[in-house]
């Protein structure tokens, strides 16, 4: 027997002692029920998370349970001993991944590829079981309960036909369970510490419920038939982590005094939202009829989550790419456009089986391939042909009229069911060629929570930009830690590192504010902590100002704006206003050049003192020596009338890669007077002994500073 079923055995006869359901109860109250205003700070680490303690209890549902109350010894030694006991089985996982790691770096493959170095180690089916099991919940209850009547909406007279109970009244009994816990917890008679044996009985009481508790009494013994089950005729086969575990389907557990015992009623409200498919598909007439409905939904989702960002007439459903107007080229599920770029979702419905948890290598491939490998194959396929000029977009028969060329899309993977560690089998196990942009793969729920954050499409669409092009930069354990890391401080790299590890703490700071404002979790000071202290309210303007003009091309200088966020732009904001209070002063022209030179990139900013179309002239004129000499592949530039209520008055971009011009190396030797002043990305004056910041390798006065 290996260390990780001893550390299991030990903890399945932890649950067979007698009474040990009121321990439970204990560690249940501790783990679960937190203050909202801690949500932010909480070690994690110190509590069993949801999928721990749906393990534990499956063990313990084995059994029959026994209500036999436990000394205060005995109960307090089991009470240690299962956090102990978990903890070893966490170390046990972690030593199957430094054994291979041990036997990696021992027989090393020749002339293996970083990248299949890499998938050969993280993508061994027995190291994914750790990521997999002690991953996050993947969704709020409260989202399983708010789409499940959605998702189920078609099926309704199968479902009320075969359990008798609609979807939506199986989400408010859900709903009024929890609430009645959380009031019989807020409320329950005071304790005597000296008595332990009512300690017990109370406690127990808080996680337990009558069938005439229930409102609904024309639903209730529907509703407990299709979530109850009866201890001792369940999870027979459960050993070890991954396996099916009857109480993720049936989270409500008879007791034999006649009481429902729900330990977690996160596990209900996943059920309602998962279960009706499984029992639709029992039935060999409806399941092609569930399937489709099923696909459906998750499409219909998808666009209505992308529609409440880029709005209706920016959303399109089923798009068919075509050349010319008869031969399709590929099909996209759900397209999204704003400025010039698009958004491709492909929605997928598989999730990971039972064998692909337990860690089989061919069932993790099939699975992925199936959830996120197909969906990206697709996307990828629209995406080329979406930026081929030639290519048309149809819904039907009805042609999509651009408004501006797609310069770049961005491929969403998503699933209608939480896909635990979809991240690191990414990394794991997509296949792509060199040059092949990254898809975000993401659940539905995820995405719901990534359309309530970023509501504007231009930020929207700047995560996702970040989220591929720095893919490989930031490490996270889930799409929530990346999008809390964002809203805190945005997905932008450190100088100097050549990665970073994000910790779980800032997918917290989602928790304790989405938990709030779609939840029903009061108001603190927790919930606040997600978003950065940073404000510049004429940046703001800047953005607002580029956003509204609607030029071809802007969204490129939205995306540049918006890296500066932060002290980039304070500083940009600094020298526009320094630039216009001296033309002010003396009635002349004054202008300044920020260079970012790692990223080959810069502004010109301009101030004139009247005469918007010679400001215009002079702006593009500069802008274009400027970055040419700088050798740079990307510039903005800023133009001012210095008595003008505007902070910017013109604005020009160019992206086009910088390339040797013999008109412009004279232009710029005949023409350009050293004019205005380079600055460091910071905005500190550069000395003209030190080294140009432009990365020449010469002294600044022999080079920009000439």
């Amino acid at each position: 027997m290996d260390d990780l079923s001893d550390t299991i055995r030990k903890i399945e006869e932890l649950t067979t002692e007698p009474g040990f359901i009121y321990t439970l109860a204990f560690i249940l109250l501790r783990d679960l029920f937190l203050d909202p205003t801690t949500l932010a700070e909480i070690d994690w680490q110190d509590h069993l998370n949801v999928q721990e303690l749906t393990f534990l209890i499956g063990l313990l549902v084995k059994r029959p349970i026994n209500l036999e109350i436990p000394s205060e010894e005995d109960s307090a030694r089991r009470f240690e001993e299962v956090y102990r006991l978990f903890l070893e089985l966490h170390k046990d996982h972690s030593h199957r991944f430094f054994e291979k790691l041990g036997d990696h770096i021992k027989h090393p493959t020749p002339n293996e590829s970083i990248e299949d170095n890499y998938r050969r180690m993280f993508g061994d089916g027995k190291l994914m079981t750790e990521p997999i099991f002690y991953s996050g919940s993947g969704a709020y209850d409260f989202q399983y309960l708010e789409f499940a009547a959605e998702k189920y909406r078609e099926d309704e007279p199968w479902i009320l036909d075969h359990v008798g109970i609609p979807v939506a009244v199986m989400a408010d009994i859900a709903r009024k369970v929890k609430k009645l816990h959380e009031h019989k917890l807020a409320t329950h008679p005071g304790i005597d510490r000296g008595d332990f044996s009512q300690m017990c009985t109370v406690l127990l009481s808080v996680l337990c419920f009558e069938a005439q508790d229930l409102a609904d009494a024309t639903y209730a013994d529907a509703f407990i038939q299709a979530f109850s089950l009866t201890p001792g005729a369940a999870n027979v086969r459960l050993q070890v982590p991954g396996q099916y575990n009857e109480l993720q389907a049936r989270p409500i557990v008879e007791l034999p005094d006649g009481r429902y015992f729900l330990p977690i009623a996160f596990n209900l409200s996943e059920s309602i939202y998962e279960s009706p498919f499984y029992w639709m598909n029992r039935d060999a007439l409806y399941i092609e009829t569930a399937k489709r409905h099923r696909g459906e939904f998750a499409e219909r989702k998808t666009a209505a989550l992308l529609r409440s960002v880029f709005g209706n007439h920016r959303v399109f459903a089923k798009v068919k790419i075509k050349k010319g107007k008869k031969e399709t080229v590929t099909d996209i599920d759900v397209l999204a456009l704003a400025g010039n770029r698009a958004v491709i979702a492909q929605v997928k419905s598989k999730r990971l089986t039972e064998l692909a948890k337990m860690g089989d290598d061919g069932k993790l491939a099939s699975d992925f391939d199936g959830a996120i490998q197909g969906a990206y194959d697709q996307g990828l396929a629209s995406r080329r042909a979406l930026v081929d000029k030639e290519n048309k977009l149809f819904i039907d028969e009805h042609e999509i009229r651009l408004v501006e060329e797609v310069a770049d899309a961005y491929i969403l993977c998503v699933s209608l069911d939480y896909y635990p560690a979809v991240l690191h089998h990414v990394d794991a196990y997509l296949n792509r060629q060199p040059g092949d942009p990254l898809p975000v793969a993401l659940s539905i729920f995820d995405l719901d929570v990534l359309a309530h954050y970023l509501k504007d499409p231009f930020e929207f669409l700047y995560y996702l930009h970040q989220r591929v092009r720095f893919a490989g930069y930031f490490r996270a354990d889930s799409e929530m830690t990346l999008l809390g890391f964002h809203l805190k401080h945005k997905l932008y790299p450190q100088g100097g590192t050549d990665a970073e590890l994000l910790d779980s703490s800032f997918g917290q700071l989602i928790d304790a504010n989405f938990s709030v404002v779609r939840g029903t979790v009061p108001t603190s000071e927790a919930a606040n902590k997600l978003f950065a202290d940073w404000k510049n309210e004429d940046f703001q303007r800047l953005i607002e100002q580029t956003e509204s003009a609607g030029k071809a091309g802007f969204t490129d200088a939205l995306f540049f704006l918006y890296d500066l966020a932060g002290s980039g732009a304070d500083e940009l904001i600094k020298r526009i206003k320094h630039a216009k209070l001296q033309t002010l002063t003396d009635g002349q022209s004054h202008n300044a050049a920020l260079l970012y030179t790692h990223e080959k990139r810069g502004i010109t900013i301009l101030s004139e003192p009247a005469f918007p179309d010679v400001m215009q002239r002079r702006l593009m004129s500069l802008a274009m020596i400027r970055k040419y000499k700088s050798r740079a592949d990307s510039w903005l530039a800023l133009g001012s009338i210095a008595e003008s209520p505007n902070l910017v008055d013109a604005m020009a971009f160019s992206r086009d890669p910088w390339k040797e011009d013999p008109a412009m190396e004279k232009l710029v030797s005949e023409r350009f007077s050293g004019g205005g002043r380079i600055l460091s990305p910071s905005g500190r004056k550069i000395g003209r002994n030190e080294q140009c910041p432009c990365g020449s390798g010469k002294k600044f006065k022999r080079c920009h500073g000439d």
